[in-house]
């Protein structure tokens, strides 16, 4: 029962201890300077260490915010000649046709997406790649989607077809507009609907 009494009264006293030491403010170093013949100048020194931590953060955003993926779309436009008619939804409509084939057009093309980028490490890149298209054939092709930038931010590559890896500054604010046009030959796609994910990726170094 002593034995107890001893070990608790032990752990109690080292748990004061490291109370103690854990309230202790931090130590510097103490120096001390003496002159026995009470004249002069005499020095101490004491130095105390700085650090300073700056996380690393990179930021992108291309169109909608938070979770948001925007989808650009295009509709493909027929005109029948020879009375240049745009075909309507219906069946046994009635035409003027020459017998000569439509002119297909890629269709009204969307509206811009606002692109901004920042980051504080040394460098930041950002590149581009594109998912396979579902259906894989029949389509347009990556490359005849052009991208026009207009501000500090350009887009990774001149269409999607030829996607690279561009830069932009450390600790600044690069901000675009990116338009993407559809292009191609649209007569040679085959009726369906085709779909893809454009996915960027940023890097700060």
């Amino acid at each position: 029962m002593r034995k107890q009494h001893f070990f608790q009264n032990r752990v109690a006293a080292v748990a004061l201890a490291v109370g103690a030491l854990a309230s202790t403010p931090a130590l510097a170093e103490s120096t001390y300077g003496y002159a026995s013949s009470g004249t002069g100048t005499v020095t101490a020194n004491a130095r105390v260490n700085l650090s300073v931590t700056v996380p690393k953060l990179l930021l992108l955003r291309v169109g909608s915010a938070n979770t948001v993926v925007d989808t650009l779309s295009w509709t493909s436009g027929y005109s029948i000649p020879a009375a240049s008619t745009v075909p309507t939804t219906g069946n046994n409509t009635a035409v003027n046709w020459d017998a000569n084939a439509p002119t297909a057009t890629a269709g009204t093309q969307p509206g811009a997406l606002a692109v901004t980028a920042w980051t504080n490490a040394g460098s930041g890149t950002i590149n581009c790649a594109v998912a396979a298209w579902s259906p894989a054939s029949g389509g347009p092709l990556n490359s005849n989607f052009t991208v026009n930038s207009s501000g500090t931010l350009p887009h990774p590559g001149a269409n999607l077809g030829a996607c690279q890896s561009t830069t932009f500054p450390s600790n600044a604010l690069a901000a675009s507009t990116w338009t993407y046009v559809l292009g191609g030959t649209p007569a040679s796609w085959s009726a369906g609907s085709y779909t893809a994910t454009v996915t960027y990726t940023a890097t700060g170094v």
